[in-house]
């Protein structure tokens, strides 16, 4: 049996995967949601796959740390242990120190002299692309900190990434995608488009793309490097997402809780008739490498033996608390000044550079 662990709000991805693509193997996968892990006091061992460990608390990483410990010793198979599963700023950090990525990300709440312009702004746990676009000073980086601050964000969850140019000779850019299932790496898709930040959604389909896109499905052409990531990154469940620059890859990040298709969804994309067959070839490919990986992973013999699980009850009771009590959605004070803006917006503009610098300063301490 393979234990699938997520946070409830994002378990719809894998759910739709198991009731459309992967119903072969539905019935060898159980879907298990953070909040239901304090109160488990002995499970059977298997295989424990641990998404989106970026999206939980502190107490609940630290629970989720503890359990994988003791299923480890109990026989289980774990997939992102939390105790060495890199996150997407920590990764990006150990891959610019490893000369994988020419770019460096820093955190806003530290100096931000040695940045090489352009840089964008992000949120270390949002998945929803940059806060920003690109950014040439540091007036212009203090602006949108500013701004940020203002949303509703926050100041320790703020990074800023150095700009990297992977555009080709006619202007185009290309981000590839690829998951990992234990050790197996499965390309999945190729957008592509004249925009520097590319979703797949606002891809530019043309014959000659979706026919590069199937045969980066097919060959896999990057196996051996991205085995190298995953492995740096400590990931055995996830989905790198990354360029090319001077045939060298780059990586964005690597999602620990990617969306595997859209199910039942309409599509997210408006990909032209005549292009669905050379796709859907990609797509079928995809899933049945996919639908192997998870065979692979899951642990034959082990479901039956049952592993005591010993947690701190104070650890217990935190976790369930912050897992029950979740972060409240600060919307900002734009939405309270919304009425008054044509008053306030020339205001805002002055301001909000010294809100991000005093905002900086303060995150630093005295000196």
């Amino acid at each position: 049996m393979i234990n699938f662990v997520v946070p409830e709000p994002q378990a719809f991805s894998i759910r739709e995967y198991l009731a459309v693509w992967g119903e072969s193997i539905s019935s060898r996968m159980q879907v298990t949601c953070y909040h239901d892990l304090p109160n488990l006091t002995s499970t059977t061992a298997g295989t424990w796959v641990f998404a989106a460990l970026d999206q939980i608390s502190p107490a609940m990483h630290a629970l989720t740390a503890s359990i994988c410990i003791q299923l480890g010793a109990g026989g289980a198979r774990v997939l992102n242990d939390p105790s060495s599963t890199l996150d997407r700023f920590p990764l990006l950090q150990a891959l610019h120190r490893r000369g994988l990525n020419d770019f460096q990300a820093i955190r806003a709440t530290e100096p931000i002299g040695g940045l090489r312009y352009p840089v964008f702004l992000r949120d270390e746990r949002s998945h929803g692309g940059p806060l920003s676009p690109l950014l040439h000073s540091p007036r212009e980086v203090n602006h949108e900190i500013g701004r940020a601050l203002v949303r509703g964000r926050r100041m320790r969850d703020l990074i800023l990434i150095e700009y990297c140019d992977t555009a080709d000779a006619d202007g185009c850019y290309r981000k590839y995608s690829a998951f990992a299932v234990g050790r197996a790496v499965i390309p999945r898709s190729v957008a592509y488009g004249h925009r520097w930040m590319l979703k797949h959604h606002g891809t530019e389909y043309s014959r000659e793309m979706v026919e590069e896109e199937r045969e980066y499905v097919i060959g896999n052409p990057h196996e051996r490097e991205l085995e190298e990531i995953f492995a740096l990154a400590r990931v055995e469940y996830g989905r790198i997402d990354y360029a090319l620059k001077d045939g060298a890859i780059r990586t964005w990040e690597i999602n620990l809780n990617p969306t595997i298709g859209r199910g039942t969804r309409s599509p997210s994309g408006r990909i032209p008739a005549e292009f669905e067959p050379i796709r859907q070839v990609s797509k079928e490919h995809f899933y049945r490498r996919f639908r192997e990986a998870w065979e692979t992973v899951d642990v034959e013999g082990a479901n039956v033996r049952t592993v005591a699980l010993n947690l701190d009850s104070r650890l217990r009771r935190h976790a369930s608390h912050e897992s029950a009590t979740p972060r409240p959605k600060f919307q900002g004070i734009r939405v309270v000044l919304r009425p008054f803006r044509p008053l306030l917006e020339p205001i805002a503009k002055r301001l909000l550079p010294e809100i991000g610098k005093l905002a900086q300063r303060g995150a630093r301490g005295p000196g």
